[in-house]
């Protein structure tokens, strides 16, 4: 794994614990305002507009990837500058837009196609790429167990300490992007055009994506927390001890993920392991029991993220290099904008039907993995 490859492990994992604490604390925190499912359903729903749009339009920035990287992370602190300062939902939305901070708990962030990008430039051996993938989604993962960790065990923390420990994870990240050596990313007229063929499989694989992330951001992190609380009234103490379990076994998949990769190919890990998880996931409500849920959850978890690593190595080694950080930007934004209407009908159905919310997420998402398979099935790698 090469020394850049490392650095770029460290910076997500910051930044996933950043994510995983605001995603977890966010229904709690706009509760504390007497907002119901509907309105904090609505403040996540501004959320991840707002990052969706910071996405696409940073992607047009035409400055190196280090200088990117380097004002995202700026743009983070200032985003928990302003949340320190104003205890005040309206500034709340204001410091999230600005810090384009993810309230999913997930990472659909414009750092990602740069980062993405950049591994698999200094990782060339498809095993070592395959690893290198597993490695930097379980340093996310496994930061994300310790971000739901420290919300269990410091019940009572505050909400202030959580935006101040966040902010200095956020200092933390700018430093390592600055020892980063980033590759030189060439304007697009400098880059030979793509083939008509490949654009038709980014077409597809953008409106693929974007299908999976529909059902995920009914079940995003916070979306999920929101349903635990209004469902079973469970406690941010209790809702990070959930989310501890989730992310640990996450993490452990991730790695496994790996092996499976090499043994069975890149598409049959991402289809099969996923179309196990969604299974898992529609058994969450159909037994309303807060322990038998959580067992489902966690159940789901085995599974549900293998495909990630999987994912990104496949979409890196399909994609022609000089066309891949363009394509991950796409993805990216893609997936990102996808699950904007999420947190706004998932908040109207934990209101009215919390069951619907977990069906229509697990069926939307098994959908996405049968079409996948049979599209690229023949992809053997």
């Amino acid at each position: 794994m090469n020394r850049q490859s490392g650095l770029l492990t460290l910076t997500k994992s910051f930044r996933s614990f950043i994510f995983i604490t605001m995603a977890v604390s966010s229904p709690y925190y706009l509760a504390s305002f007497h907002y119901n499912s509907i309105e904090i359903g609505l403040v996540l729903f501004l959320s991840l507009l707002s990052t969706s749009i910071f996405v696409i339009l940073y992607g047009r920035i035409n400055k190196s990837l280090k200088l990117r990287s380097i004002l995202l992370s700026s743009f983070l602190i200032i985003g928990f500058v302003l949340l320190i300062i104003f205890h005040n939902p309206v500034f709340y939305v204001i410091g999230v837009i600005v810090g384009g901070i993810s309230l999913s708990g997930r990472d659909l962030s414009a750092y990602q196609p740069i980062e993405q990008y950049t591994i698999s430039h200094y990782e060339v051996d498809q095993k070592i790429k395959n690893r290198t993938f597993s490695i930097y989604n379980f340093g996310s993962y496994g930061a994300a167990s310790i971000g739901s960790l420290v919300l269990f065990i410091l019940s009572t923390i505050t909400f202030q300490e959580i935006f101040i420990m966040d902010m200095l994870l956020a200092v933390t990240q700018l430093f390592f992007y600055l020892l980063i050596e980033f590759p030189v990313y060439h304007k697009k007229s400098d880059r030979p055009e793509i083939s008509e063929d490949m654009k038709g499989h980014i077409r597809i694989l953008t409106a693929l994506f974007s299908m999976d992330s529909i059902g995920g951001g009914l079940i995003t992190t916070s979306m999920l927390t929101l349903w635990f609380k209004a469902v079973y009234n469970v406690d941010l103490s209790t809702a990070g001890a959930i989310f501890l379990v989730v992310n640990i076994l996450t993490a452990i998949s991730i790695l496994i993920s790996s092996r499976i990769q090499n043994s069975i190919g890149l598409i049959r890990t991402m289809v099969f392991t996923h179309l196990i998880s969604n299974g898992f996931l529609l058994f969450m409500p159909v037994v309303h029991n807060l322990l038998w849920s959580e067992a489902f959850l966690y159940l789901r978890q085995t599974t549900s993220q293998m495909d990630v690593p999987a994912r990104d190595s496949f979409i890196n080694t399909f994609i022609p290099k000089e066309s891949r950080i363009g394509a991950n930007s796409r993805f990216t934004s893609a997936r990102s904008a996808s699950q904007i209407p999420g947190p706004l009908l998932g908040g109207l159905a934990v209101d009215l039907l919390p069951s619907s919310l977990i069906f229509a997420a697990g069926g939307i998402k098994a959908a996405y993995d049968i079409i996948l398979y049979w599209k690229y099935s023949w992809f053997k790698t």
